[in-house]
């Protein structure tokens, strides 16, 4: 029973090192050496416990989900379309920039290809389709291509933002724009399954 518990405390010791080097650095420099130095453990016991170091950084990528919940964000939202935007915007900024080891990973998501940029991917493309699919819900086809395109481009602005580039929110209404004759549906999905596929958007 003990060696079971120290090999668990050393498989975190390692997932936390991975993170702590990502928040320190980014995902240019993750390395078994450097991970074990961090750890303060045997670089072997990487090997034996997890593979190799894609096996590490998949174990840290699977170990939590890296954006909010949609539906979560969903149950959040009301108002004008640009008020709804805005809380979008705000809420996946402060729950990538809250996690220093979340933020790095955002920022590398094309620069590095590897377990954790690619885990984080999936989940943001799967985000923003999801929210896109709650917002139009019920509305008309012409109207769910509207949410779709400006769900995109909030996504490419909310990217920008946490990237450290300069945005102004200011620019949402202007995003907003064209959903104001639309509004929000009168009623947002509580699941998933109520969700109109992605190949009738």
């Amino acid at each position: 029973m003990a060696r079971k518990r120290s090999r668990s405390l050393t498989e975190q010791s390692f997932q936390q090192a991975v993170l702590n080097l990502v928040a320190d650095s980014g995902c240019a420099k993750i390395g078994v050496n450097l991970v074990a130095e961090r750890a303060r453990s045997d670089k072997v016991l990487i090997y034996r416990y997890f593979g190799d170091l894609d096996g590490l950084l998949q174990s840290v990528a699977d170990s939590r989900s890296w954006l909010p919940e949609s539906g979560e964000l969903v149950n959040q939202l009301s108002g004008t379309p640009v008020e709804v935007l805005r809380k979008i915007y705000r809420a996946v900024c402060q729950h990538v920039q809250g996690d220093p080891a979340t933020r790095q990973i955002a920022r590398w998501r094309h620069a590095a290809s590897n377990p954790l940029t690619e885990k984080f991917n999936r989940e943001w493309s799967a985000l923003w389709q999801e929210l896109a699919e709650a917002l139009a819900r019920g509305q008309s086809h012409a109207e769910r291509k509207k949410w779709t395109r400006t769900i995109e481009l909030l996504a490419l602005v909310t990217a920008a933002k946490i990237c450290g580039e300069r945005v102004d929110e200011d620019w949402l209404p202007y995003l907003a724009a064209e959903l104001e004759p639309a509004g929000l549906p009168t009623e947002l999905p509580e699941d998933k399954e109520d969700m109109l596929p992605t190949n009738l958007l």
